[in-house]
């Protein structure tokens, strides 16, 4: 059984390094359109490129630009152009999104040895100069453990914080590479035991990504429960499924790989020490975050409240039920005062 599933993990990656085309040309400013999005506009937010501690970072907003404001971590492959799944919902709820392409991703140029602290220290600064003081946060998938550590480095800022679908620290999960690997997910052991191979791996999907898209979101889907893949029968949502990884691989894997390695080891901080509320949303059918990290994240951070939808996988950001709740949620916990000690 061992022998078969590193069979078929070789076979995918091949696939993956060796059906698409050489990428050579294509970093430019249109990407290939999957067939999927045919007719559908290739519309994208406003970005800014705005320096932030020293380095770029691509900026985008949607919601209600008066809106309490309420940034977004992208998940990886991701990048700013997951805040149309928000967009509507935020301006009806009253919120201003804002989001901005981590390091490597996107727009935003790489930036080597780009930590969770990092990311909690340059989403301070951009809140510092667009004159925010007080944010609400929600983070998807990789976006998690980013939000997260916001909520652990500047509690006295953080009005709310959801962490959907996302990972929990794997130096406190017994094991969490071989967990993963033995639910098919073996891209954590592959970068702990074989670091190249691992980035290799990446860079394949990144030539998936750009040149066979469509293949790429076939596969995926393949291995989603069904509430997953009803959830991309829309054209719109699955062109914005493909759109919104190609964006984020468009100038490279680098900022990929790191993202993940960073998340895939000991944060910089201890869970516990997170004393601020966490929104813990995981759907119980996720094929690609096992729902054992969300119940492992409110065991061990301080005030984590898990929700568990069941039947529901990784998608639950494209769902118009669960946006509706989140922020219904975000409404209450936006008026709550923070607690003394925080």
């Amino acid at each position: 059984m061992l022998m078969k599933k590193k069979t078929g993990f070789l076979v995918s990656v091949l696939v993956l390094l060796f059906l698409a085309p050489a990428a050579i040309g294509q970093q430019g400013s249109r990407l290939p359109q999957p067939s999927v999005c045919k007719g559908i506009p290739n519309q994208e937010p406003a970005t800014q490129m705005l320096t932030v501690r020293g380095h770029r970072l691509a900026v985008a907003e949607a919601g209600d630009p008066m809106g309490f404001p309420v940034f977004y971590a992208h998940g990886n492959p991701g990048s700013r152009l997951e805040l149309a799944l928000l967009d509507q919902d935020a301006r009806r709820f009253g919120y201003r999104l804002i989001v901005f392409d981590r390091p490597g991703f996107g727009k935003s140029p790489f930036v080597k040895h780009y930590s969770l602290r990092d990311f909690a220290d340059d989403l301070a600064a951009l809140a510092d100069l667009k004159k925010i003081a007080r944010f609400g946060l929600i983070g998807w998938s990789s976006g998690a453990p980013p939000v997260i550590a916001t909520t652990y480095y500047y509690p006295q800022r953080v009005a709310f914080t959801f962490a959907i679908s996302g990972y929990t620290d794997f130096s406190r999960f017994p094991d969490a590479q071989q967990f993963m690997a033995d639910r098919g997910l073996p891209g954590a052991k592959l970068a702990q035991n074989h670091p190249l191979a691992f980035s290799m791996t990446v860079w394949g999907v990144r030539r998936m990504d750009l040149h066979r898209p469509d293949f790429y979101l076939r596969e995926a889907v393949k291995k989603m429960p069904p509430s997953d893949r009803r959830l991309l029968d829309s054209p719109a949502s699955a062109c914005l499924f493909m759109r919104t990884q190609q964006e984020g691989l468009r100038q490279g894997s680098d900022g990929a790989v790191q993202d993940l390695k960073v998340q895939w080891q000991h944060w910089g901080f201890e869970m516990s020490e997170v004393k601020n509320p966490v929104q813990i949303m995981q759907g119980e059918a996720d094929a690609f975050v096992p729902q054992a990290f969300a119940h492992h994240l409110s065991k061990n951070l301080a005030n984590g409240k898990l929700h568990l939808y069941p039947d529901s996988g990784h998608l639950l950001p494209f769902s118009s039920d669960f946006r509706e709740e989140m922020f219904t949620q975000a409404k209450q916990l936006q008026e709550m005062p923070l607690a003394k000690d925080q």
